[in-house]
């Protein structure tokens, strides 16, 4: 009957552990979901959002800033005032007859001008039988004229060749002329009527000579003639 007891205790004591074991594992389980539902909702959330708040570095592009080129204006030849034209007159110092000469050289086509103002005296020659005669009007011959400006101080007196033929007079007989008025225009280079009256080795076109007014003294023509 002691062995009955015993076993009975034991048993009875077995049987109150195991349940004590089985009450304190659904006490335990009980307050585990307890506590999982009893979370509010915002902590998660906020795990969540604090996980994805955490802001991603990227790298930042460079900032270039371009270095403003320096505005250059285009660069502009300066313009040049073309050159006049060279006046082809060429005045050399020459003597004959006594006198103290200038001799013109001047192209075809051109327009000799007046190197002073004054009035216009123009006398025609003609080179007939050896002799220079004065208002001659021999058929066949050429006239050759002579041509002078005078002014208060000066008269240049001016042996071009002949008209029609190497020249065309441009003025005429007692009319007024100012500084660099047209006195005629070559048509050819033929020479001056001072190669067919004094000399046949004279070239220039011209042959020129100045005396001083009013007296009549002979000055150096050359000057007169320089441009």
């Amino acid at each position: 009957m002691r062995d009955d007891g015993e076993a009975r205790s034991l048993f009875g004591a077995v049987g109150s552990a195991a349940l004590g074991i089985g009450i304190g594992v659904a006490v335990l389980g009980i307050g585990f979901a307890v506590s999982r539902y009893a979370l509010p909702d915002n902590a998660a959330a906020a795990s969540v959002s604090t996980a994805s708040a955490t802001p991603v570095r990227t790298a930042s592009p460079t900032a270039r800033i371009a270095a403003a080129s320096p505005t250059v204006a285009p660069s502009v030849a300066p313009t040049v005032a073309p050159a006049p034209t060279a006046d082809p007159m060429v005045v050399e110092a020459a003597q004959g007859q006594g006198l103290r000469l200038a001799a013109i050289t001047i192209p075809a086509g051109y327009t000799f001008t007046s190197p002073i103002a004054g009035t216009v005296k123009i006398l025609r020659y003609q080179f007939v039988d050896g002799e220079i005669r004065t208002g001659a009007d021999a058929a066949g011959e050429p006239t050759y004229p002579y041509i002078f400006v005078t002014s208060a101080t000066r008269e240049i007196k001016l042996r071009p060749g002949a008209i029609d033929r190497d020249i065309r007079l441009l003025v005429s007989d007692g009319q007024t002329v100012a500084i660099g008025a047209p006195l005629f225009k070559t048509i050819t280079t033929g020479a001056s009527s001072w190669a067919t009256f004094y000399d046949n080795t004279v070239t220039a076109q011209v042959v020129a000579s100045v005396t001083a007014q009013p007296s009549g003294n002979e000055i150096d023509p050359v000057p007169a003639f320089k441009r």
